[in-house]
């Protein structure tokens, strides 16, 4: 028997089938398994529904296919109190495997919507003449229709991310054996959702069959768009069973679609500025950094340098440094991005990642005690002697010519390139996840972001040497504060762990 996936369930959504952790509406049986019938039969049970809080909820069972009916469709439930429903599954539309459900609302203030689920086969007892149509689908609200005879070689464009540990299993797995099994052979195109242009491509085309945007992977076949990878994989075997039977499928949209495009789709790579701006702040008074800027105020002190002399010292080798991080984040978000479109390496690069993040969390737990030890020479995460001897004797060579002003933009640059072996071990992780999370137009102003946020402390530095701060006292502030700013880019590193891991 052909298995054939028949659903109209609403799996596109973001959230999934479950809506919480704890629903204060539980079902029993949880879920529907009328086992098998004869195609045609009419499947009945009772489910109760038990309200474990303690105000009354009202509930409303919406079917999401007409081969669904429940009675009653709505009931008010009181607090710890159970109620009956009744309900019917007629199968004359369905064939092999099917998977339905209900979309259950509540009128509690921001609850998400529930789902209650049946599965079962559905036995044809018959010979089958062509492939069933496949059930309407409530991504788009259409019915699947038998065309015009076509050959049976099909052109699918694949809207996905780099990374995507189920799309790629789909593309090299699952679509290969959907193919072999319905004799159909499919050219498959892939677009990298990161990329502004296919997004703008995706949302343009699902406006134009009347539809929005809800949820990613997608898939478009011909004039139809597949949402979310429950239903591209639930819908499509139908698609290729009508297209080996010689026909083409057309999708009927009714009109007054759902909303607009800014939906589940753009909530997949949403990033918030606020971790972009918590790193570069805490990557700016990294020791690594904060010291080597110390060091320079001390040496420029030392050769005479007056007040607005170091005020146009350090505008310039504060730019110096935006501009060499900059380049430096922009190169490497390139090579990430266009390693994570290799699922194998895409995963070793995400599990190392977090490895990585989670060591360095610890070492610098490790450093905040030695320093409360007074052993802060004894860090681990900190710029090896050679580099640090290296910056120094540009730093002393450079403040104590007369044309420390020209050549401080330099400086920015040299010091950047060897402090690099420390303060990249904030950048790089942030690097990486933006290269998983976003499109290049979005990284390049994020990481424009960061670097503003990671020259902030430089600028307050030399604005404060400006107004009469001795490097002196900088430094004793910052040896004062070293411990606290350990105690951040541990968290950082782990909040960074989180988020790879989410991702």
């Amino acid at each position: 028997m052909k298995a054939r996936v028949a659903t109209c369930l609403l799996l596109t959504l973001s959230f999934g089938f479950g809506a919480a952790a704890a629903p204060l509406v539980e079902f029993s049986p949880p879920e529907w398994k009328y086992g098998m019938v004869s195609q045609g039969e009419i499947a009945r049970t009772s489910v109760v529904a038990r309200n474990r809080g303690s105000r009354a909820i009202a509930l409303t069972f919406v079917p999401t296919c007409t081969c669904l009916t429940v009675t009653p469709a709505s009931a008010s439930i009181a607090g710890g109190a159970s109620a009956s429903f009744s309900m019917s599954f007629d199968s004359k539309d369905d064939e092999g495997i099917t998977r339905r459900g209900f979309i259950v609302k509540t009128d509690l203030p921001g609850e998400k919507p529930l789902y209650y689920l049946l599965s079962g086969v559905v036995r044809v007892d018959r010979p089958a003449a062509a492939p069933a149509a496949a059930a309407p689908s409530s991504a788009g609200g259409g019915a699947w229709e038998l065309a015009a005879p076509a050959a049976k070689a099909m052109e699918l464009i694949y809207y996905y991310t780099p990374g995507c540990r189920s799309c790629e299993e789909f593309l090299s797995r699952e679509l290969p054996l959907l193919e072999a099994r319905y004799g159909v052979r499919a050219t498959v195109a892939r677009r990298d959702l990161l990329e502004d242009a296919a997004y703008g491509e995706l949302a343009a085309f699902a406006a134009s069959i009347g539809s929005s945007l809800k949820a990613v992977p997608a898939l478009r076949v011909e004039g139809i768009l597949l949402q979310g990878d429950a239903e591209v994989r639930s819908l499509l075997p139908g698609i290729l069973a009508t297209r080996a039977a010689g026909g083409s499928i057309a999708l009927s949209v009714p009109t007054g679609a759902g909303p607009g495009v800014a939906g589940a789709a753009a909530s997949v790579t949403a990033f918030s500025a606020l971790p972009v701006i918590a790193a570069g702040l805490i990557d700016g008074v990294n020791p690594c950094a904060f010291t080597t800027l110390i060091f320079l105020l001390a040496s420029l002190a030392l050769a005479g340098k007056g007040r607005r002399e170091v005020l146009v010292i350090g505008l310039l080798f504060s730019l110096g440094v935006f501009l060499t991080y900059l380049g430096i984040g922009l190169g490497l978000f390139a090579a990430l991005r266009a390693a994570s479109a290799v699922a194998l390496v895409s995963a070793l690069l995400r599990w190392l990642l977090v490895a990585v993040l989670v060591a360095f969390a610890a070492l610098s737990v490790y450093d905040y005690f030695k320093i409360r030890a007074g052993k802060s020479s004894e860090m681990l995460l900190q710029l090896p002697n050679a580099l640090k001897l290296r910056i120094h004797a540009s730093i002393r060579t450079r403040a104590r010519t007369a044309a420390i002003a020209g050549s401080s933009f330099l400086l920015g640059f040299l010091v950047s390139i060897f402090e690099f072996a420390c303060t990249g071990q904030v950048y790089l992780p942030t690097l990486a996840y933006l290269a998983r999370a976003r499109g290049r137009s979005d990284a390049a102003a994020l990481l424009v972001l960061y670097n503003l946020c990671f020259i902030a402390p430089l600028l307050a530095v030399f604005a404060a040497s400006y107004f009469g701060v001795s490097s002196k006292r900088i430094a004793t502030l910052f040896q004062r504060r070293m411990g606290a700013v350990k105690i951040a880019l541990a968290l950082v590193f782990l909040a960074l762990a989180a988020l790879t891991i989410a991702t």
